[in-house]
């Protein structure tokens, strides 16, 4: 019974899974035998082998001791030292250099505990590799007489890579390359490579951008079959049978201004009862992208399309995303409609959800909804359309009303926009405002959303939802410690509710601690993802939610439309394991991690033209914000949007302490404190480009040039601690030293070929000669 039990629970983690439920899943059907799978439960608790999560869901989760071992992904931390973090582990495990044995930044590790003393973190040693991150690194090409090196524009990358003049794409000294790593370190050895790409030399337009790009390994165009198999599909839409013919149905889609890919459509009308029948119209892909093939495999592999600060990288190839599968205006286009009506309460009575071939009758952008229903500036093609415009703007505010009352959070944290000139130069950073032409599509979105999600749930033998669990307990109590210390005596339990926390935040609205509030809020809250497991979504209040209304750009949405047809029994468009549980976790983790990768691509971009627009500002005055506080200093958010760093050791009038209670930082000498949302004075010093890194001082500036000095000298003394801490095998040269010395008396002519290399490297590096 154990053993079954675990094998379950292994099968999906790190998804969590009803207890019970995991009963009725394995077969538990009488009460002797659910007694004895709770046995079995209880029993693998207390070998440390199940974790229990949100009470009655547990998840497989092996406790780690001593001289046990674990595996996890690898995080380097400068060159010093990293930690090994994963899903089951209940807390990470310190690696130190020595103990690191060539693992590189992400690597996927099997770690040996080797120190576990309660009370302090735990120690490990990496005995394995399972499965290497890095296969492709971004970084400066070095070219000697016989051979180069990269040096990783990631400084978490720690290792030079070796590389033979025949894998070289000609490169000259200076490009940015993307090498792909065909022999990984062992022992003191360093990584060979192949350089796949030459993304550019320094001036050359969307360098930088190209960069980021291939550091998180987003592709820069489709694969020569996917481009081949597009050609073979159809353009041509007809009625068919089973399709629900909307052609006549008055709709708009409503975007962006520059959106190329209008994958939404919506319509409503009242209904002689008084209640809307609000039709959600969605690009039907499925149609289009049949599962298995070149452009499914390709689109899974994806995940999403990125949104860049200068560019789109699409999800699927531009003849589907802004073509054949792109509501536009005046023409036929197949479609899946869930069509809802609703009543005045806000909930939907009853729903019809069919594919369908639909006609928009007109594109319009937020900017001319807003100025349609608030300035009355109403172009002549929209007056046909203004009842249904003004009647979207009814239904809308009544559902805003339904998620109010069930306990909705809306956080209302600023966006901005960084506006470029054609040569990638920010020119200025804009304010985006959320209008009612906004907020209009995003409540028929989420209910739609929501009611395919209820569908699936009630006909679908299993299904994918986009989940977001309850807030983190020791997080909610840092807030209640940080409130209690402004005055608010809040009180967060274990089982709070989406209602206390929009109650709150709406008691602290209008007050000086409304943005701590807010910030320490977010930050108390997990991470919303895709699972096969309905865990509700607490941030919209909803007891299941799904992403339904994005197959143009979202992998999920587009599985959702597959389960859809297969649920109907539709003649096409899905495939066998369309509803397999384990297909449907396997992809969802999958989904959420590359839209993780999306994210964190998009804020480099978005951080690298806010530096560089920040560069000509260097010397200057601003006020701002203090938005986050941490060991070695506090964030300063500025009215744009852009925030930087004040160090701790550029605080020269006191020597100041990290409060983590309270989140302050308290000088020990003079008691001065610092808080959250504190206005201060800072004076820009740096702006890194580099890193990506903007630095700030507090107050105004005398002697910029002489603070500056300063500034470098207390960065370099930091790295420098941060380099001695590692001993032997710690520095930059003391690696390169040791690695050279390995491989001294070796044979061998592409050792030896690196053993010159390193020599060479060295007295170039002593002259000067490679310093940026």
């Amino acid at each position: 019974m154990k053993e079954q039990l675990l094998t379950f629970y292994k099968d999906i983690a790190p998804e969590a899974y009803h207890v019970e439920d995991a009963a009725y899943m394995l077969g538990m059907k009488s009460a002797d035998e659910v007694a004895a799978f709770m046995d079995a439960v209880d029993e693998a608790k207390r070998d440390g082998l199940l974790m229990t999560k949100d009470g009655e869901y547990y998840r497989y989760a092996p406790a780690v001791a001593k001289g046990m071992m674990a595996e996890g992904i690898y995080k380097s931390y400068r060159k010093s030292f990293g930690f090994v973090v994963g899903p089951n582990l209940e807390e990470d495990i310190h690696i130190s250099e020595e103990h690191r044995h060539g693992a590189m930044q992400n690597d996927k590790v099997r770690v040996r505990i080797i120190g576990a003393e309660k009370g302090r973190r735990r120690e490990g040693e990496i005995v394995a590799i399972i499965e290497r991150a890095n296969t492709i690194i971004v970084g400066t090409y070095d070219r000697q007489k016989k051979f180069g090196f990269v040096k990783p524009d990631d400084e978490r990358i720690t290792e030079d890579i070796y590389i033979s003049l025949d894998h070289a794409l000609d490169a000259r000294s200076g490009a940015k390359v993307a090498v792909e790593i065909i022999k990984w370190p062992e022992g003191n050895e360093l990584p060979e490579g192949r350089i796949t790409a030459v993304l550019g030399y320094e001036g050359d337009k969307g360098l930088d951008i190209n960069c980021i790009m291939a550091q998180h390994k987003i592709p820069f165009a489709f694969p020569e079959d996917v481009l081949k198999e597009t050609e073979s599909i159809s353009m041509t839409v007809l009625p068919e049978k089973g399709r629900l013919d909307l052609r006549n149905e008055p709709m708009v889609t409503i975007d962006g201004e520059d959106a190329k890919d209008l994958d939404d459509a919506v319509s409503v009308k009242r209904l002689p009862n008084g209640h809307w029948q609000l039709g959600v119209h969605i690009a039907d892909v499925s149609n289009y992208v049949v599962a298995n093939t070149a452009i499914d495999r390709e689109a899974y592999s994806r995940g999403t399309s990125v949104y860049l600060v200068d560019r789109v990288v699409p999800m699927l190839p531009t003849i589907l995303s802004n073509g054949i599968c792109s509501l536009n205006a005046g023409e036929d286009r197949y479609a899946m409609s869930c069509i809802m009506e609703i009543d005045d309460d806000g909930t939907v009575v009853e729903s019809t959800i069919s594919p369908s071939v639909i006609r928009v009758d007109r594109r319009c952008s937020y900017r001319e909804i807003y100025q349609a229903l608030e300035e009355d500036i109403i172009p002549d093609t929209l007056v046909p359309l203004m009842p249904m415009v003004k009647e979207l703007r009814n239904v809308a505010k009544t559902l805003m009303d339904m998620r109010h009352r069930r306990g909705a959070i809306n956080f209302e944290f600023p966006e901005f926009k960084i506006i470029l000139d054609g040569d990638g130069t920010p020119l200025r950073i804009v304010k985006r405002e959320r209008t009612i032409a906004e907020k209009i599509i995003e409540e028929c979105m989420l209910i739609a959303n929501e009611t395919v999600a209820c569908y699936l749930r009630d006909h679908a033998p299993a299904s994918v939802y986009r989940i977001h669990e309850t807030p983190n307990a020791e997080k909610l109590a840092a807030l209640q410690n940080v409130l209690q210390y402004l005055g608010r005596n809040e009180r967060f339990t274990e089982d709070v509710t989406p209602k206390d926390v929009q109650k709150f935040l709406e008691s602290v609205s209008g007050e000086d601690i409304e943005q701590v509030a807010q910030v320490m809020t977010l930050r108390s809250m997990q991470q919303a993802r895709y699972s096969a497991n309905n865990a509700g979504h607490f941030g919209l209040a909803s007891e299941c939610y799904t992403h339904f209304t994005s197959p143009i750009r979202r992998y999920p949405d587009l599985m959702v439309h597959r389960l859809l047809k297969k649920t109907m029994h539709w003649h096409d468009g899905y495939s066998k394991r369309d509803d397999d549980i384990a297909y449907l976790a396997e992809a969802a983790e999958h989904c959420s991690m590359q839209e993780q990768v999306a994210v964190e691509a998009e804020r480099d971009t978005d951080d690298l033209k806010k530096v560089q627009y920040m560069e000509r500002y260097v010397g200057e005055v601003f006020t701002g914000r203090i938005n986050s506080i941490t060991g070695f200093g506090m964030f300063v958010e500025l009215e744009n949007g852009i925030d930087g760093l004040v160090h701790v050791s550029m605080m020269e009038d006191d020597h100041y302490f990290f409060d983590e209670d309270h989140f302050l930082l308290v000088g020990r000498r003079t008691g001065k404190q610092y808080h959250l949302g504190q206005e201060v004075t800072v004076t820009l010093i740096k702006a890194d480009t580099e890193r990506r890194q903007i630095d700030f001082v507090l107050g105004e500036v005398e002697n910029l040039a002489a603070l500056q000095r300063r500034w470098l000298d207390k960065s370099m003394k930091r790295d420098s601690q941060a380099g001695r801490k590692k001993g032997n095998a710690g520095s930059s040269a003391g690696g390169r030293s040791k690695a050279k010395k390995s491989r001294n008396g070796k044979s061998g002519s592409g050792k030896g070929k690196k053993k010159k290399a390193h020599a060479s490297r060295k007295r170039n590096r002593s002259k000067g000669k490679h310093r940026k």
